[in-house]
């Protein structure tokens, strides 16, 4: 019994760490990471990414922009659902999310 109580409490404590590094809130600092996990996916810093891969499997993998682009989605299906983001103080509008993928997909630009 004392043995299964020490496995527990070992248990507990290394889950505990595991969440411990997922970050919570991330700063609005612009340094883009880009990343492969079947898609590229763009992140406006490495706090995004490690929010986004903390609980991920498999886990998204950080390459280069070159690299990343090659994966980019081409086309979206032609479904008006309007979504706005902002860059650099501008709102932006798109006619649905998959349009403002692509678009941070092939320019880097990552919406607050």
């Amino acid at each position: 019994m004392k043995a299964f109580l020490s496995l527990a409490l070992l248990l507990a404590l290394a889950l505990s760490q595991v969440s411990a590094s997922c970050p919570e809130s991330c700063p609005d600092t612009e340094d883009v990471v880009w990343a492969l996990g079947g898609i590229c996916n763009v992140f406006r810093n490495k706090c995004y990414f490690d929010q986004a891969n903390c609980n991920r499997d498999p886990a998204l993998t950080i390459t280069t922009k070159e690299e990343c682009q090659k994966n980019c989605d081409i086309a979206c299906i032609a479904q008006y659902d309007p979504v706005y983001g902002t860059y650099k103080g501008q709102e932006r509008r798109f006619g649905n999310e998959c349009e403002k993928t692509v678009h941070t997909c092939r320019t880097g630009e990552t919406f607050v």
